[in-house]
């Protein structure tokens, strides 16, 4: 099964460069759960895999942002009962001088 899902907070701590540098359609996006999170005790946590800076070491994991809280609620249960969430960015619109993009995610399960 699958769904598609927005990501909240892409413009938060430098995360539009991130997105800007690395995101593309079809990339897949690694997903934590964050239930101690201060704010959204369903709260799930969007990463890219990206190269570490000279791309000599390997890769590292930067944020680029949230599953949308709506969308985080029914998610982060079946997550935390087990079941292994993938996801995969389905579109991003990322222009430049734009600090807030749109990035999109199908999800599946």
């Amino acid at each position: 099964m699958g769904r598609s899902s927005v990501v909240a907070g892409t413009s938060f701590e430098g995360r539009a460069s991130i997105i800007k540098r690395h995101c593309r359609d079809g990339r897949k996006v690694i997903l934590k759960r964050e239930p101690n999170n201060q704010y959204d005790a369903n709260a799930i946590a969007v990463y890219l895999e990206v190269p570490r800076i000279g791309g000599l070491f390997g890769k590292s994991l930067k944020q680029i942002g949230f599953i949308k809280a709506s969308t985080a609620k029914s998610l982060a249960k079946k997550m935390d009962s087990g079941v292994e969430v993938t996801g995969f960015v389905r579109s991003f619109y990322a222009p430049a001088g734009w600090d807030s993009p749109r990035v999109s995610l199908t999800l599946e399960y």
